[in-house]
């Protein structure tokens, strides 16, 4: 009798392990990150997700590259989203404000997970607050990514 209860205890725990597993990568997939900065004379955005990410220089966004996401980079990006407190993003501060005389473009960064939407405040692009610089830094990245496929 124990060694069917044991039997049926591995059973149940394994199984519910490889639903926490289907679970995450349900999650994973419904993750979208966009990077804008925009002055009077330049737009840029940079959106990602687990499949393809996008560039785009044009604020009406009809001339727009698809790209296939590597791998490798996607998961580079969830390590640096697990380590920033996203719900704190519209709270993060700014370290310079060259933006508000014209010496930067205007930089936000927007996390779409599920069906919420968070956004940060405005700050100079190449200028990030420093609790999301690495994850802005891996977000430009995609631009020399976009020139090599």
């Amino acid at each position: 009798m124990k060694i069917i209860l044991s039997f049926l205890a591995i059973i149940l725990i394994t199984k519910d392990c490889n639903n926490t597993a289907v679970s995450h990568n349900t999650q994973e997939q419904d993750i979208i990150i966009t990077y804008q900065a925009a002055s009077r004379g330049s737009f840029e955005e940079i959106t990602v997700s687990k499949d393809s990410f996008s560039i785009s220089t044009d604020r009406t966004k009809k001339n727009i590259a698809f790209h296939k996401t590597p791998t490798k980079d996607w998961d580079d990006l969830l390590k640096l989203l697990e380590v920033i407190e996203i719900n704190q993003l519209p709270n993060l501060k700014a370290p310079t404000s060259m933006r508000q005389y014209d010496g930067a473009a205007h930089a936000t960064l927007i996390i779409k997970k599920n069906a919420e939407k968070i956004q940060s405040n405005s700050f100079d692009h190449g200028y990030p607050p420093k609790e999301i610089k690495p994850l802005v830094e891996k977000l430009l990245s995609f631009k020399k990514l976009a020139s090599k496929q």
